[in-house]
């Protein structure tokens, strides 16, 4: 270990020695050094023999001096206090023997106890001074290395003045590979303007942006702030575009602390960073309280909702965890994908291939599982797809979760989680109105059994399958024209591993037949998103033609999480809210009654039935008064002369929906 720093014991033991002779000097102020020295040897030469063993006790030569910092500094201190302690005590010992008459006199100590104190501060000085000179010259070679002249490397303005930023700098400095000339630092804190930091000058925030762009000539933009809000990025976009710079950001704190990106590997900004929320703080003891150890089952995990169900859940530790199915592909390639994480995770991870619409292979999957926690994610949710095939979306959408549940209680199923939309509010469509009546499906269910069955409403996820972003990506890769629906659409949104999370945290709760909402945030125009995904896409918003096609059966301009007869009450859980009902009482038997009818009808695919029936679904609960079944009659009536115009090509699916694929 001490030959790696064998050339730092050497000067240590020059650095120990010239301290007794300057600590001499100093004391006694004579030029005759060495002669006021000679009387008090041998006691002058104990720091020579105690200094390098305790240095090598505290580790100082096994320490990567490169990287010194506070803790480093805190060695040397306590390496230099405890051997100068040492030293004094057998300074003082010595120092108190006659050498003509070798006898301890310890009345009388002759030896200078201030300088034992003043080389105390010397070799601080001339130990600590040199690792941190040391530490100086390598980051001075290394930023050399990378320096503004160096081919292959873009000159690069950081936005952040912080602790990412930094180590944005040294890491660049350091690896040629990054690609980064770090030339200075912008940062919305005025009070850092003009400052130095980490040997670059903060220019100031935006407003000083131009400024810094004529004095670095940089290329780039790298936003080192992986906590800042979307708003804060979409900002810094927007004043760097517009000035021909390139944008790259630092991933969040999510993908720094896991390993899975690397600071010095910075990425693209992303539709997700422009829409990035304060992070919420996800209760993890309350999910692993019912799912560590358990059994899990998850219908539609090859959906985009499902299938991240699964990934969050594996990483509690359940003792098993059943994926159901309806496309074989969507399991393929998910076991693909977790096989080898959920050998590493102890957790017996299981595909299933079936149906939620048959109830008899439901049954017998349920009863084999004994699941203690069902996850059901499988839907129809393709807005323009149910209103133009009603009893599909029926049969998927209602007696699919109809199945699920009355298998869970055939098998005493302890806890049930229905994963619900923003379109069942106040519904004008088919969709809408079929996972409304999954919800009353679910909170029946929940009453009839006094057990924790909840249902989580939520908006759209960024990226799922089939959803405006792949959409838009699709049209852009063939030149455009983007086609969106109608101008002043809107929609929320939140990234699929939020949703997830939050969606997990709800679950964990023991109360009964509860619906929960995830806050979504303030809904989001497309017309923004699209021109947001034309910039990340380096293409010019003004070039790309943007058209508007109309809203089609099912659609509506705004989107809302709650109806209007319901009361929203915080929880315990951040991002979470759960809703009451102030309207007409919903019975177990209406409910039982209308699912009846629906399954004759969808069964028999009676479309015009099914339609009829579904007005009534979206009548009950609501007050007399309510809006929602004049607007759903209205909906479901030009569905039928507007279902061909509807499913036309190019024409963009206006719902990033939770789920994907229909699962089961």
């Amino acid at each position: 270990m001490v030959s790696r720093g064998r050339h730092l014991l050497v000067f240590d033991v020059v650095a120990v020695a010239m301290s007794i002779v300057a600590a001499f000097a100093m004391r006694f102020d004579a030029n005759d050094v060495f002669g006021r020295l000679a009387p008090y040897l041998p006691a002058a030469l104990v720091p020579l023999l105690v200094m390098p063993p305790v240095f090598v006790a505290f580790g100082l030569y096994r320490r990567e001096w490169r990287y010194a910092s506070v803790n480093e500094m805190f060695a040397i201190v306590g390496a230099v206090l405890v051997g100068t302690g040492v030293s004094f005590v057998f300074e003082l010992l010595l120092g108190a023997i006659d050498l003509s008459s070798p006898q301890l006199n310890l009345g009388t100590f002759g030896f200078p106890r201030s300088v034992s104190f003043i080389e105390g501060l010397l070799i601080l000085a001339l130990v600590g001074g040199s690792r941190f000179a040391l530490r100086a010259g390598l980051e001075r070679r290394g930023l050399s290395a990378g320096s503004d002249e160096a081919p292959g490397l873009v000159k690069t303005l950081v936005y952040g003045a912080g602790e990412v930023g930094a180590t944005v700098v040294r890491v660049a400095s350091r690896d040629p590979d990054a690609g980064l000339s770090i030339v200075g630092f912008l940062d919305d804190d005025r009070g850092k303007r003009g400052m130095q930091f980490v040997g670059k000058r903060v220019y100031g925030d935006l407003d000083d942006l131009d400024l810094a762009i004529r004095q670095t000539h940089a290329r780039q933009m790298l936003i080192a702030m992986p906590r800042a809000s979307g708003q804060v990025v979409r900002r810094i976009l927007d004043a760097a575009g517009q000035r021909g710079l390139t944008v790259r950001t630092v991933p969040p704190p999510r993908g720094l602390v896991t390993g899975d990106i690397e600071v010095d590997r910075p990425r693209d900004v992303s539709l997700e960073d422009l829409l990035r929320r304060e992070p919420v703080s996800i209760d993890l003891d309350a999910v692993a309280g019912y799912l560590n150890g358990a059994s899990v089952l998850v219908t539609g995990g090859g959906g985009s909702i499902g299938s991240e169900l699964v990934r969050q859940i594996l990483t509690v530790g359940p003792r098993q965890l059943v994926v159901l199915d309806h496309q074989e592909e969507a399991l393929w390639a998910l076991e693909n994908e977790l096989g080898e994480r959920a050998g590493q995770s102890a957790a017996a991870l299981r595909t299933v291939l079936a149906d939620v619409r048959s109830l008899p292979a439901i049954d017998r999957i349920i009863r084999e599982v004994q699941p203690d926690v069902v996850f059901h994610a499988a839907a129809l949710k393709h807005v323009p797809m149910v209103e133009l095939y009603p009893s599909e979306g029926v049969m998927t959408n209602v007696l699919g979760t109809y199945h699920v549940l009355l298998a869970c209680q055939r098998a005493n199923v302890p806890r049930f989680v229905l994963i619900s939309t923003d379109k069942a509010v106040d519904p004008v469509g088919a969709m809408g109105v079929t996972k409304r009546m999954a919800e009353h499906l679910t909170v029946a269910a929940a009453q009839r059994t006094g057990r924790p069955y909840v249902a989580v409403r939520f908006g759209n996820v960024l990226g799922s399958s089939g959803s405006v972003i792949p959409t838009f990506q699709q049209q852009l890769a063939h030149g455009g024209p983007i086609t969106i629906t109608h101008p002043d659409v809107t929609r929320f949104f939140m990234t699929i591993t939020e949703a997830v999370s939050l969606i997990l945290e709800a679950a964990s709760s023991p109360r009964t037949g509860e619906i929960y909402v995830l806050d979504m945030g303030e809904p989001v125009r497309i017309v923004d998103l699209a021109r947001d995904l034309i910039r990340l896409s380096g293409l010019d918003p003004e070039r790309i033609q943007i058209t508007f096609t109309g809203l089609r059966a099912g659609e509506r301009l705004h989107e809302n999480l709650f109806h209007d007869h319901e009361i929203t009450e915080p929880t315990v859980h951040e991002g979470i809210f759960r809703v009451r009902s102030n309207g007409q009482p919903v019975s177990s038997k209406q409910v039982e009654n209308l699912t009846r009818e629906l399954a004759r009808a969808a069964e028999a695919r009676d479309d015009a039935a099914v339609r009829d029936l579904l007005h009534q679904v979206a009548a009950i609960g609501a007050p007399a008064e309510s809006p929602a079944d004049g607007a759903l009659r209205s909906g479901l009536s030009a569905a039928i002369e507007a279902a061909t115009t509807a499913m036309r090509p190019g024409r963009p699916v206006m719902d990033d929906r939770p789920g994907g694929p229909a699962g089961g």
